[in-house]
């Protein structure tokens, strides 16, 4: 049971789009977020994680991983991008 979740957990948990462009990566995530929802909501508890199926887990968490890294680093570029609009907005206002 717990190698066929981590299994199906990690065929709908695709590693982040390289060079995507922030809607892309968000809508990405967003399906990824929806099918692992579907089938977290399938099992009960409790769930024993056997040594053979470790391996799994642990690339599950690097994926998930490398997925908190690419939303933290779109959410800097958002940041980032709304600073310079309003720096243009307080440049154009000023003249």
């Amino acid at each position: 049971m717990t190698r066929a979740l981590l299994t199906r957990l990690l065929d709908v948990t695709p590693l982040p789009p390289a060079d995507a462009g922030v809607a892309e990566l968000l809508a990405t995530f967003e399906v990824a977020i929806a099918e692992r929802a579907a089938i977290l909501s399938e099992i009960s508890p409790p769930i024993t994680l056997s040594e053979m199926d470790r391996p799994l887990l642990i690339e599950l968490e690097r994926r998930q991983a490398l997925w908190q890294d690419a939303l933290a680093s779109a959410l800097r570029r958002v940041g980032e991008q709304r600073m310079a609009t309003t720096q243009l907005r307080a440049y154009a206002g000023a003249g």
